[in-house]
């Protein structure tokens, strides 16, 4: 195990390398250099003089070749440094700007995923129990729906009919402007209506993806020898269902803990940016927009290695739950 390990992070590590090293080449060709987005902001004309703006391009080497600026940024990677953001209204170090909106998008991302294992699991069980019945096809067709529904499309539904038609939920936002005046439960309420919207277009996509995947890993191990030896010994349906099929299905769910690692960091760009949350993904649209190099390389690297992590963790828990896996 140790030496599968060892592999996966040596390959791990000329991944990143390929990939940084193409996100960079791709945001330094992009049309636009933070300092032409700065002067076509009719704001923030005349900010900075010729001079100020050499020293900017030579800082940030801006003035050297792209593969010249990639060697750089990977000298200061190498040395722990990602970096300060290039946008002149924030200038603080990139894994600080990063972790002042990390916690907004796992308070989406995190409630979203406990959600959708609390209520997929006992979906699943059900619609393996009531399989071919009226009931489960109601929910299968529901689910198939809700799958194909995009996030956006619904996001904006549901704030046309919470938000504008009933008034009952804000339209957009983390909390309201008198915020700070409310006390403890208060705050938690505004924030609650806040967040009610992004949860649900953030849930029910997930939820009709891990229902339907319980349910086909469920019907696959019902047919299974020791399901029909537990029944001819006379075991309750239910026990069948929920101590013998179901733990037994719960090798594949498992694995897809660990390929959720990535998501629950990356967040939801357009999600985040339809009610202006201020997460991971409203500041990567950000950053692209105001061609904040180094921001943007901090969080490709963030994504890259939460994937190649979650990646390899999906294998360690695949053989942790299933004795028969070896990587010996």
């Amino acid at each position: 195990m140790l030496t599968y390990i060892a592999r996966r992070i040596f390959i791990g590590f000329f991944t990143i390398l390929a990939v940084t090293c193409l996100v960079y080449g791709l945001i330094r060709n992009m049309p636009g250099t933070p300092l032409t987005i700065l002067s076509e902001n009719a704001g923030a004309r005349n900010i900075l003089d010729d001079r100020q703006q050499k020293e900017i391009e030579k800082q940030y080497h801006l003035d050297k070749h792209w593969i010249v600026g990639y060697g750089y940024w990977l000298s200061n990677l190498a040395q722990g440094d990602l970096g300060r953001g290039i946008n002149f209204s924030d200038r603080r170090r990139v894994t600080t700007i990063i972790a002042t909106r990390l916690p907004n998008t796992l308070l989406l991302t995190v409630t979203s995923l406990l959600l959708t294992y609390l209520m997929c699991i006992p979906m699943g069980l059900f619609s393996t129990a009531k399989n071919a019945t009226t009931g489960e096809r109601v929910l299968s067709i529901s689910l198939y729906v809700l799958y194909a529904l995009p996030t956006f499309v619904a996001a904006i539904y549901l704030n046309l009919l919470f938000a504008v038609k009933l008034g009952w939920l804000p339209l957009s936002g983390m909390t309201s402007e008198y915020y700070n005046e409310l006390g403890s439960f208060g705050k938690a309420w505004d924030i609650l209506k806040h967040i009610f919207l992004p949860i649900v277009c953030l849930t029910y996509g997930s939820l009709a993806y891990y229902t339907r995947f319980i349910k086909a890993n469920m019907l696959e191990a019902i047919q299974q020898d020791y399901v029909r030896t537990a029944r001819a010994k006379g075991v309750s349906p239910t026990k069948v269902l929920v101590k013998h099929a179901f733990r037994n299905s719960l090798i594949p769910l498992v694995t897809l803990i660990g390929l959720t690692l990535p998501a629950l960091l990356a967040g939801s760009v357009i999600l985040e940016h339809i009610y202006q949350w201020d997460g991971i993904g409203k500041l990567f649209i950000e950053k692209i927009g105001q061609r904040d190099y180094p921001v943007i390389m901090g969080l490709v690297l963030m994504f890259s290695v939460m994937t190649l992590i979650g990646q390899l963790l999906a294998d360690i828990l695949y053989a942790i739950v299933d004795p028969r896996i070896t990587y010996s």
